[in-house]
């Protein structure tokens, strides 16, 4: 799937529910937070967002650094 591809993420989705998925999992989950929001939106269904190991580390280090202080 192209990670650039809004719409083919929730053709995906609506693929899934077609199928009859129960949930609707969205991985990796923080550069596709307009991903889970439309989602979310479109589907009535829980959503799931789920961070891969990369992902978290990068969080961490972050906030290791401060990166997660708020300027001004």
């Amino acid at each position: 799937m192209d990670p650039a591809n809004a719409r083919e993420a929730i053709r995906e989705a609506a693929l899934d529910v077609q199928e009859g998925a129960d949930i609707i999992m969205v991985k990796p989950a923080l550069p596709y937070l307009d991903i889970i929001r439309a989602v979310r939106e479109q589907f009535d269904l829980p959503v799931a967002a789920y961070s891969v190991s990369g992902e978290y580390s990068m969080i961490k280090a972050a906030c290791r650094r401060g990166g997660s202080r708020r300027s001004g």
